[in-house]
């Protein structure tokens, strides 16, 4: 079904205008399809029914393929800046539409693939990017994460959801490890991780534990932001792996089961001024992946 009519939610979060912190990915709206009302989030698509209508879906009803790893593996240690394709190098505010629905870089720039605008590299060139999550597993099991832009290759909110057509960045991580995702300007999107595999919901969204990320929104002055989020998972009833997500001394935290500290978890759908506000330059996110405490 596809996601159309949208109406502005009272209290929705953040605002792109905001001088003081970045657009937080918690904008909500409505969505009308048919007879139904399913709320949605800006990247927390409170979990809906994947569109039937997919700009890059073939026609046959063969399974969707699987989402597969990205380049720029850890394996390839290279000490060279590795490109992007196509690439460039807290008040509660009403939003409009059209800043609900933003669409920043999703890396399709100069006919490059959806997503490319994220990958990770070697950890020992992560000093020559500008946007930077270093994601490292605490816990004593391997952790699977799985990152994509909030908007996906049908210019609607389907980034995280298991779609044909779209390919997210993929990788595991093992306990102790370490590795560095980076992110093109202007990128808006989460990376989702679980133990072992992330999980999907009924409808074929990535659940687990989110890492929101916003880098250098254009639209918000070149401010980035990041949180933590257990509201997929939570809306469901399924597991909530732990997470943190720490810059400039500033930590948004959730711990297994959904218990969060300026992060956002189940009833804080509507809550603005959440998270890590940044300040436009160089960022550099620490994730701590499956974090208890």
């Amino acid at each position: 079904m596809q996601l159309t009519h949208f109406l502005l939610l009272a209290g929705v979060l953040g605002a792109a205008a905001h001088p003081s912190g970045h657009a937080h990915l918690h904008r909500s709206a409505h969505a009308k399809r048919d007879a139904e009302t399913v709320h949605v989030k800006n990247v927390h698509n409170k979990p809906i029914p994947k569109p039937t209508t997919q700009a890059a879906a073939p026609t046959s009803s063969a399974a969707a393929p699987a989402a597969t790893p990205s380049k720029g593996s850890q394996s390839a240690e290279s000490t060279d800046f590795i490109p992007f394709c196509g690439g460039t190098s807290s008040k509660s505010k009403r939003v409009t539409y059209e800043q609900i629905m933003y669409t920043g870089n999703t890396g399709t720039n100069s006919g490059c693939p959806w997503n490319s605008n994220m990958m990770v590299v070697p950890n020992s060139i992560a000093d020559k990017y500008q946007y930077v999550q270093k994601y490292t597993n605490v816990a004593s099991q391997p952790y699977q994460v799985i990152c994509a832009n909030k908007m996906g290759a049908d210019g609607q909110l389907t980034g995280m959801f298991k779609v044909d057509g779209q390919k997210q960045l993929i990788f595991t991580l093992q306990p102790g490890e370490t590795k560095t995702v980076v992110s093109d300007t202007n990128t808006q999107g989460v990376c989702a991780f679980a133990a072992n595999e992330v999980p999907r919901t009924t409808h074929g969204q990535y659940a687990g534990v989110w890492a929101e990320f916003d880098f250098a929104n254009t639209s918000n002055n070149g401010w980035s932001g990041a949180d933590c989020s257990s509201l997929v998972a939570q809306a469901y009833d399924m597991d909530v792996p732990g997470c943190r997500m720490s810059h400039g001394g500033i930590d948004s935290t959730i711990l297994p089961g959904g218990h969060g500290t300026n992060a956002y978890t189940k009833g804080m759908e509507a809550l603005d001024g959440i998270g890590l506000n940044i300040v436009p330059g160089k960022t550099v996110i620490e994730v701590k992946v499956g974090f208890s405490g």
